[in-house]
């Protein structure tokens, strides 16, 4: 009879373990769909972790629209927090395995969408830093640039000029990477 109350609280505990399957986790106005739950925090009374699984077919999504980014990826561990403005944030976010980017804002940037292995997002310093088979399009009011080809790419968001710092993927011991920077046709 132990036995079988020892493998019932096993069972128990084992099932108590597994992580959630599918769901969404509203942190403010930021929204995370996920098709696993790995575990929540609560670091303080208004600063959490999470850590959320997708699939295939059931990427985790992170929409945050006072921070003007969207995010797709198969793992996604972040921090939530207040801003300076009071408002509930991703304060960080590390992202893996086919990560999609969206930035969308008026100014000073417009546009950002790229693909990566890797994000990692710096909610305090504005960074978005891509990692591994990199490949970025950016627009802003005059230009449309892409870099492919890159390593890394790192992007600094919200500054008066856009700045992004780049490392090339190799070949034979040389640079292949690009960033190609073309003009908007503005209509007169």
């Amino acid at each position: 009879m132990r036995w079988l109350s020892a493998i019932l609280v096993l069972m128990g505990v084992c099932l108590h373990a597994q992580p959630q399957q599918g769901g969404q986790i509203q942190f403010g106005k930021v929204k995370i769909n996920y098709a696993d739950l790995d575990f929540i925090r609560r670091v303080k009374s208004d600063v959490a972790e999470i850590r959320v699984l997708g699939k295939r077919g059931a990427p985790v999504r992170v929409e945050s629209p006072e921070q003007y980014f969207t995010m797709t990826c198969l793992q996604l561990q972040a921090t939530l927090a207040p801003d300076e403005q009071n408002r509930l944030t991703v304060r960080s976010a590390e992202a893996s395995g086919q990560v999609n980017f969206r930035y969308d804002r008026s100014q000073p940037l417009s546009r950002l969408d790229g693909t990566a292995q890797r994000v990692v997002y710096d909610g305090k310093q504005r960074t978005v830093t891509f990692e591994g088979d990199v490949s970025l399009d950016g627009e802003d009011e005059f230009y449309i640039m892409r870099w492919r080809n890159n390593e890394r790419v790192v992007v600094y968001l919200e500054e008066e000029l856009q700045r992004v710092e780049a490392r090339s993927k190799e070949q034979g011991g040389k640079p292949i990477g690009e960033m190609i920077i073309e003009p908007k046709k503005r209509n007169p």
